[in-house]
């Protein structure tokens, strides 16, 4: 076998060495894939970090790695360990960064600082923290740095010599972010108006910017969602003078992660019926009980798709609504509630994301519309895609409901 060596595990369980000149692969189970997992309320501490490394050893096949006592000299650098990795008859020095938290802001920290000291003392750069994604186990491997969690993946590479990746294994601390999903619920309008508007001067524009377009949140949860936000590297905001600008980074990157978090809304009563005049004046009815009864209506983000996307759907106008006992006695004998050739259907619901930007035809927000485009059908999820183009290409996004 050649000196060179590089090792693949991902949740596949297979696990490919490479060489010089031959590659092959085997099927390898692994203890981390085996085992069923082990789920921790809280985050572990440096220390429960520095534990665990101690007893890792043999525990990242088909190396073996050792931690070895530090010399007074390191303290001006603050390092917070020093391993050894054994391949073969070869052994390579890394230098460690322990960070307690995965957020992508405490991952890129903790790679800067521990590539720092190691080109410092001429050792290799590794950090050990509860979890790394795909996403960071693939920044690692463009920085040619090394690093491991304590969920089981990983990667350990020395340029031009030693290779072990492994990915695949389940985040086994998911509470250890500061505050939990911002991007689901009534939380998800701070994310959603970065889409909507990417800069604000001050938490305070961004929170008179989500009460112009319908939304209801306190200034705590405004700063609790961009610490998040900014931990995720979405958004920048650095204090200046007496304000904390707010700017979007990654639009993309927050557009896929209130996909991937999404929840359809929930509903408490749905109603199944016929009207008696058209489209138009049913809106008008609707927008005039709205404004009547201080109520709420807006037409679910999927039936919404023809304002912003080309796809053929049922002649079923489907809405949500805050009281629906309240919308059917105004409407009185023009609907009849019936489920055989129905053109309407209601669904009661408080859920503040089902009426955040509403257009002024009672049409839900481009953003509302894709999510839930893209959590439904083959063919939904095909027309999903031409309203993600339109929200990427939109900075400023379409003025919704005054």
């Amino acid at each position: 076998m050649a000196d060179r060596c590089a090792v693949a595990v991902s949740c596949a369980r297979k696990c490919a060495i490479i060489g010089k000149s031959a590659q092959f692969s085997f099927v390898k189970i692994d203890n981390f894939v085996r085992k069923k997992m082990t789920i921790y309320e809280k985050p572990p501490t440096e220390a429960d970090l520095l534990e665990w490394l101690r007893t890792l050893e043999s525990g990242f096949p088909p190396v073996s790695i050792k931690v070895v006592s530090l010399e007074p000299l390191f303290d001006k650098l603050r390092v917070d360990a020093l391993v050894d990795v054994k391949w073969r008859k070869e052994k390579y020095r890394f230098v460690v960064e322990f960070k307690s938290l995965s957020t992508p802001m405490a991952i890129e920290t903790a790679i800067d600082q521990a590539k720092k000291i190691s080109k410092e003392l001429k050792f290799y750069p590794l950090i050990v923290t509860p979890y790394l994604s795909d996403e960071q186990l693939q920044r690692l491997e463009r920085d040619e740095a090394s690093g491991l969690d304590m969920s089981g993946n990983g990667i350990l590479q020395v340029p031009g010599k030693l290779m072990v990746f492994r990915s695949g294994a389940r985040n086994r601390f998911p509470r250890g972010a500061p505050i939990q999903n911002i991007y689901r619920g009534n939380s998800s309008l701070v994310a959603r108006t970065f889409l909507i508007k990417p800069e604000y001067g001050s938490a305070q524009e961004l929170l008179a910017e989500i009460v112009v377009r319908g939304g209801k949140v306190t200034l705590s949860t405004i700063s609790k969602a961009c610490s998040t936000l900014a931990e995720d590297l979405i958004i920048t905001r650095e204090r200046k003078e007496r304000t904390t600008p707010l700017r979007l980074l990654q639009r993309e990157k927050l557009l896929d992660a209130l996909a991937s978090n999404f929840s359809p809304v929930k509903y408490r009563k749905a109603y199944s019926g016929k009207y008696s005049f058209d489209r138009r004046q049913l809106t008008a009815a609707l927008l005039k009980w709205s404004k009547q009864e201080n109520q709420r209506v807006a037409r679910t983000g999927s039936d919404s798709v023809e304002r912003y996307a080309t796809m053929a759907r049922e002649p079923i106008m489907k809405f949500y609504c805050t009281n629906m006992a309240s919308l059917i006695r105004r409407l009185g004998n023009d609907v009849s509630e019936t489920s055989r050739f129905n053109n309407v259907e209601f669904l009661e619901t408080l859920d503040p994301t089902a009426y955040y930007d509403m257009r002024d035809d009672l049409a839900a927000s481009p953003i509302q519309c894709y999510l839930e485009l893209q959590a439904g059908d083959k063919r939904e999820k095909e027309t999903a895609g031409q309203v993600r183009r339109r929200l990427l290409e939109d900075a400023e996004g379409e003025k919704g409901t005054k």
